[in-house]
């Protein structure tokens, strides 16, 4: 989307709050008093009662929170769904953004991507194939203030202005869309209060975190305009020390800032505009070696199928040997033992730059039903590098600079009439990306040397453990240099820059540690329908019935990649590129019955269908493999059964769920070699069939007037019905020519049981309160390898978190930890027999914070 069109979108936004607001102003006068709990709010229609945070700690019962999880307002404990909304937990001083609420709902898993400041979600098994490329979409959805987020990237919000958080568990095709298989993560911020105000919040903490966040709110005219201001900064040195260059990474260095309107220039209309900027430099990760040597990775069994990698990876054994170039080889890892620090040659630099709009608008037809209007536009620019070796070698690197835009538009009819409630409407969503990106450093000499030839000195390097094939000695009798090959295609898949000022034939080579350029672009437009109607048919019985329409085109382009001299690797010398494009038309349904036995318990059963978009892999080099790489959708078929309840006057809250969700052309990758370019492709397609079955438990109970206790269990069963793949990527087959049977492994990042337990213990002291909290989070080993290598196997983890904090009126001065245990693990990222890198997570970390309003 270019830079017109986001004018033309805020713009046209705009003018649809001043159509709609013209149009009410005449026929309608202020209202003088905002709203009470109970009294009519915005927009039309009774508010839901609640109990606020306040009222229930008075009362010593449980917070009732609204949520807005099927689109309108209502108690999470009357939606019949799994769902778990977070509220008053985000004041915790120990949750610092999304990706500290683990423990908090079973089954579901958030970890921070530090390689693009954003989020990898687990839901019931579910979870992002691939998150390093906006080509692919998330099986989970994340939505901020009603805007779906088209990529990871800048989805790690803190949490200083957060009302709410909703996890919804199981497929959410009818209301939320596509990319909705695995659930959502439903975000809210605060709403502006209308009255003078700030309160702010001063950080911290080890590894010289400093933090810094404000927010305030006024009245710009009365009862009609109010605004709130926002800001974060947020600034911490690494917990890794780097050995290379004597520093620690990563450092973070973010911030956030913008405006928020709330007019009411009616009793009828509404209009939340929200204008902010995200700006975030902090360094991508702190990669560890993990090139190991011979022996250190253990044998496959006898007569097993899956790759050895007992004799250690080629970048600290051949890579180390004198017929490459020097510094070609990394230092071989001897030891499995998680390391205290890091060694790699250049930081992981990052920026991340964010420009944000959203708009929502509410007109009341009537005393029950409204229309509501969902505006949101977003624009990205992403720098990433990558020590993508993890060592002190300069062996591969990769810089991807991506430009990323996205806009979307709902509009949604609400309301009752006698005894159905309706939400219906339409949804339009488009995103474009361009990535240009480079992979450096003497890797691609190594290869080519590996070949046969080299491109640095333009001269055929034949070895007799590898010849150079039919092809290359055809060019040797031909007379041709490599690059004179390269140019007329004989080198296998390997592509060349020829527009070099090089002396004829091609000069005397490329220099030291040529690059590998590549480029791809695409564009997503989707429409949809939808509509859901709840019927009370029987004083006790509602029946949900829910549909949605989607027409989806993907239009996809990439170059064919090439290698090139670094003075080059800028320019966009493609030799060919390729185009493609694909569209497709889905339908998710839902149906459900529930049974309100008395005020405080329900008992629901629900199934509902779910598509994951299809499309093309981007983390591809050669044109037949953008062609080879296009998939369909996958899609999920979900039956879910549950019971909320509430007992002994709503100081115990249990809500228990079972489900089955059966997975069909489930979305795989894995990595294969490849013989024409003695690197590696990347094969991604639908492969699998798969079933994720379980039972979730969520228990709140409030103790006495000064203990609050949770706990929460989640029981996952995961398996492949059918999934046939290429076992052992290191054999000599073509890609894609030896697919086997693979039922037998276990999907990926699918633990069997997660529990998190914790609550909080409120004190008088002297003029104040000493307020207690703690949580405890489990996590059974999983997989992170498709193939279940042993390497690959995460062991179960825990982490403990607490907070101590003394409120005195309106000041708070806390005291936190997080992974007090000291939890520590390695996470490896093997590229076939080539080359490895690991990834360490933050050991225990602590801080001391204060907090003020006025």
């Amino acid at each position: 989307m270019n830079r017109g069109r986001e004018w033309r979108a805020i713009v046209g936004a705009l003018g649809v709050a001043t159509l709609l607001t013209g149009v009410v102003l005449p026929v309608t006068a202020r209202a003088e008093d905002g709203p009470a709990a109970n009294e009519t709010k915005a927009g039309g229609g009774q508010a839901a009662p609640r109990t606020t945070a306040a009222a229930a700690a008075r009362r010593n019962i449980i917070e009732e929170v609204i949520v807005t999880a099927r689109r309108r307002e209502e108690t999470a404990q009357n939606v019949p769904i799994a769902i778990t909304a977070i509220s008053t937990e985000l004041q915790n001083s120990n949750i610092r953004g999304i990706a500290d609420l683990n423990g908090y709902a079973p089954n579901v898993r958030i970890d921070r991507d530090q390689g693009r400041q954003g989020l990898s979600v687990n839901i019931r098994g579910i979870s992002p194939t691939r998150i390093d490329d906006n080509s692919l979409d998330a099986p989970v959805g994340v939505l901020i203030d009603g805007i779906y987020l088209g990529t990871l990237a800048g989805q790690a919000f803190e949490n200083f202005d957060l009302e709410r958080i909703e996890i919804l568990r199981g497929p959410q095709g009818t209301l939320f869309g596509r990319n909705t298989v695995g659930g959502v993560l439903n975000v809210i911020r605060s709403r502006p209060t209308g009255e003078w105000g700030a309160k702010f919040q001063i950080t911290g903490g080890r590894d010289n975190q400093r933090e810094f966040r404000l927010v305030g709110n006024g009245s710009l005219i009365k009862d009609m305009l109010a605004a709130k201001v926002f800001y974060t900064a947020q600034r911490y040195d690494g917990y890794l020390r780097n050995t290379t260059t004597r520093k620690r990474q990563p450092e973070k260095d973010y911030q956030n800032y913008g405006i928020t309107f709330l007019a009411n220039p009616t009793d009828k209309f509404e209009a939340l505009l929200t204008l902010e900027k995200f700006k975030d430099a902090s360094q991508g990760g702190a990669p560890t070696n993990y090139n190991i040597a011979p022996g250190i990775s253990p044998k496959p069994p006898a007569g097993s199928a899956l790759p050895d990698f007992s004799g250690g990876l080629l970048a600290c054994t051949l890579f180390n040997t004198p017929f490459f170039p020097a510094g070609a080889g990394t230092p071989c890892r001897t030891s499995l033992k998680e390391p205290h620090s890091i060694s790699t040659d250049a930081p992981n630099d990052n920026l991340l730059e964010t420009k944000a709009y959203t708009l929502q608008m509410t007109y009341g037809l009537s005393e029950d039903w409204r229309l509501v209007s969902v505006t949101g536009y977003r624009d990205q620019t992403e720098d990433r590098f990558s020590d993508f070796d993890g060592s002190s070698s300069n062996l591969i690197t990769i810089n991807r600079d991506n430009i990323y835009d996205q806009f979307s538009q709902e509009l949604r009819l609400e309301g009752k009439w006698n005894n159905f409630t309706v939400t219906g409407g339409a949804y339009y969503f488009e995103n474009e990306f361009t990535q240009d990106w480079i992979t450096g450093g003497a890797f691609w000499e190594s290869i080519s040397r590996l070949s046969g030839y080299s491109l640095q000195n333009n001269t055929w390097r034949p070895i007799a453990f590898l010849p150079g094939g039919a092809n290359i000695q055809a060019a040797i009798d031909a007379g041709l240099t490599p690059l004179q090959a390269c140019r007329d295609k004989r080198l296998g898949a390997v592509r060349c820059d020829t527009t070099t000022n090089f002396a004829a034939p091609l000069g005397t080579g490329y220099g030291a540690n040529p690059i590998q350029r590549l480029f791809e672009t695409q564009k997503t437009t989707a429409a949809a329908y939808f509509a859901s109607v709840d019927w009370q048919f029987l004083p006790k019985w509602t029946a949900t019935a829910g549909i949605r329409y989607t027409d989806e085109r993907k239009k996809f382009r990439a170059g064919q990649s090439y290698i090139a001299p670094v003075g080059n690797q800028f320019q966009r010398n493609f030799p060919e590129y390729v185009n493609l494009s694909k569209d497709w038309q889905e339908t998710s349904p839902k149906l459900g019955i529930a049974y309100k036995a008395n005020d405080d318990v329900l008992f629901y059963l629900s199934y509902s269908e779910g598509f994951h978009s299809g499309g093309f892999f981007g983390v591809n080099q050669n044109s037949k493999d953008f062609v080879r790489d296009q998939y369909d959708p996958e899609f999920a078929y979900s039956t879910e059964a549950g019971m909320k309840g509430q007992f002994f006057e709503n100081t115990l809250q249990v809500n228990a769920t079972v489900f089955y969700n059966r997975f069909k052309d489930k979305q795989e990758s894995s990595v294969q070699f490849d013989a024409t370019t003695n690197t590696v492709a990347t094969v991604f397609s639908n492969v699998a069939t798969a079933t994720y079955k379980g039972a979730e438990l969520e228990v709140q109970w409030v103790a006495n007037d000064n203990i609050r206790l949770f706990a929460d269990v989640g029981y996952l069963d995961a398996k492949y019905e059918k999934f046939r793949t290429d076992l052992n990527p290191n054999d000599d087959a073509a890609v894609g020519a030896k697919i086997e049977d693979a039922s037998f492994l276990k999907p990926r990042n699918a633990p069997k049981y997660t529990y998190g337990l914790g609550g909080t213990a409120n004190y008088p002291v002297g003029g104040g309160r000493l307020i207690l909290n703690a949580k405890y989070s489990w996590i059974d080993k999983i997989e992170t390898s498709l193939l279940n290598l042993p390497l690959g196997q995460l062991e179960a983890r825990k982490d403990l978190a607490a907070t101590v904090s003394y409120v005195y009126r309106d000041y708070t001065l806390s005291v936190f930890g997080r992974n007090l245990t000291d939890e520590s693990f390695e996470i490896p990222f093997f590229i076939a027999t080539l080359f490895a890198s690991g990834f360490i997570p933050p050991g225990r970390t602590w801080g001391i914070e204060f907090s003020a309003a006025f």
